[in-house]
């Protein structure tokens, strides 16, 4: 089984300097604060992998010892001579968090980083304890919790794309030859086709021109003269529930809400909450 790189994983966090582990002792850590569970989490996430491809039976003791010793000489840029794997994999851990110094927790300067939680952390996670909880949930937690934060860091950033795009399609419904989806989905019929409707496993040639709300073009097969051919359920969601509705020969033009499109993520021309505007023509379904 292939060893999972656990340093480049280790390396998101920042702002640590280990000190040796005095005990290396599973102990119930205070958790107060959301970035107090987010430290101890990242800790026992990263511990139990350690421990998973890493430390291996009687040897455990000495094996966290060595490797929170490695860390700390990778953290002062030194490295051990006896090159052990243990060793070694602790120098690069104290490496990479050396260099992560001023990125803040898993690289959001927002976070602060607390050393013990994490050193704690680590060692009820190499040792396989479930104290206030399991690596899994450790896992689930982070997750879910950058996640959301994420999410909050990006409204604040393009949150304007998000209210000029609901702006438009309200505004934009009212018009007639404007059909509205229960998922929030807009198009108008252009041509209709008398062909067969595609399925979600559908394989499809389409033409298609993109644009942003203000006209600006991020994309079109039309002006590279150049059909494409795709999986209906390989594209975005409003792409997909549009295409169910048209049947081969039909040319609509679609209008798909940020939600339905890229959401908070950047494509390109595409920024984050942008909704979306494509002309889109269903040539055939392929076998």
């Amino acid at each position: 089984m292939k060893k999972i790189n656990i340093f480049m994983t280790v390396a998101l966090i920042a702002a640590i300097a280990f000190s040796s582990c005095d005990s290396n002792k599973t102990s119930l850590p205070t958790l107060k604060t959301q970035i107090d569970s987010l430290n101890y989490a990242f800790g026992i996430a990263n511990g139990d992998g350690i421990k998973n491809y890493y430390i291996k039976g009687d040897s455990a003791k000495k094996s966290i010892a060595t490797l929170m010793a490695g860390i700390k000489e990778g953290m002062k840029g030194s490295v051990e001579k006896e090159n052990t794997e243990l060793v070694d994999l602790g120098n690069k851990i104290g490496s990479s968090l050396k260099d992560q110094k001023k990125s803040g927790l898993m690289g959001d300067s927002t976070l602060k980083v607390d050393i013990k939680l994490i050193k704690q952390g680590l060692v009820n996670g190499m040792k396989g304890s479930k104290i206030q909880m399991n690596p899994q949930q450790a896992q689930e937690y982070l997750q879910k919790t950058m996640s959301t934060l994420q999410d909050k860091k990006m409204e604040r950033l393009y949150g304007v794309n998000k209210t000029a795009g609901e702006k438009f399609l309200a505004d934009n419904a009212k018009k007639p030859g404007v059909i509205t989806t229960a998922s929030g989905l807009q198009y108008e019929v252009i041509k209709k086709g008398n062909g067969p409707l595609p399925s979600d496993t559908s394989k499809v040639k389409v033409n298609y021109h993109g644009t942003l709300i203000d006209g600006t073009v991020f994309d079109s097969s039309v002006d590279r003269k150049e059909p494409i051919v795709f999986k209906a359920n390989q594209v975005i969601k409003g792409w997909t529930e549009a295409l169910k509705l048209m049947p081969v020969g039909s040319k609509y033009k679609l209008y798909i809400p940020q939600e339905l499109a890229y959401a908070n993520r950047e494509q390109g021309k595409i920024k984050p909450f942008s909704a979306l505007i494509f002309e889109v023509e269903l040539i055939s379904i392929e076998k």
